[in-house]
């Protein structure tokens, strides 16, 4: 019994001391996905965020930042337009129902989400004009991920049988988001409180 109990602990202390000796794991080293991340933090914090602090934090050098974020409007729209999708990804998970109904829902929920956002209103009310610059420009990847993620939600709802445009689904997913934008930006673009309801009733004569 001695012999054994000896022998256990004996065991025991080995594998201790080959756990000690094991090589520390190593984390891999930060890329353009953590900077993105790290990014969407801050902005979900409603704070400001530069290309420079950023790579500061992650430990990496300034140009490779840069290289994988652009410059800091590029790396802001491209914030937003990851957050614009995961907006429209959850409207469209809760959003029930069909054809017209279904598009006008999922459009609604969206728009109700971004305007009650504190981390998005601490953003356009920075700086109107460089908020509408990111969001609402034709060159800029949220606007053209946004249109593009409606197109195809309208060709789907073709497809299914369950929608009939006069246009093709790109020209009205076009104009679908040009009314939302006009409508959440009132302030800024014209000086007007955003009125959601009438946006809401615009998208549902659209798409009658």
């Amino acid at each position: 019994m001695v012999n054994r109990l000896t022998m256990s602990r004996g065991s025991a202390g080995a594998a201790r001391e080959r756990v000690r000796r094991l090589p520390p794991v190593r984390q891999p080293p930060p890329a353009a996905a953590d900077l993105l991340a790290l990014a969407r933090r801050r902005f979900l914090r409603g704070e400001r965020f530069g290309v420079e602090d950023l790579a500061a934090e992650l430990g990496v050098s300034r140009a490779t930042a840069y290289r994988w974020a652009g410059n800091a409007e590029q790396l802001a729209g491209t914030v937003i337009a990851s957050l614009a999708e995961d907006t429209f990804r959850r409207a469209l998970r809760e959003v029930r129902g069909r054809g017209a109904a279904r598009v006008v829902g999922v459009m609604a929920r969206g728009m109700h989400y971004i305007a009650t956002s504190d981390a998005y209103r601490a953003f356009v009310a920075r700086d109107p004009q460089r908020a509408l610059r990111l969001v609402a420009s034709k060159d800029g990847p949220v606007q053209q991920r946004t249109i593009a993620l409606h197109e195809e939600l309208l060709a789907e709802e073709i497809r299914r049988g369950a929608l009939r445009l006069p246009v093709d689904a790109h020209t009205m997913a076009y104009a679908l988001v040009r009314i939302v934008e006009s409508f959440l930006y009132a302030d800024a673009i014209a000086g007007e409180q955003p009125d959601l309801d009438k946006a809401v009733d615009i998208l549902k004569l659209m798409l009658r």
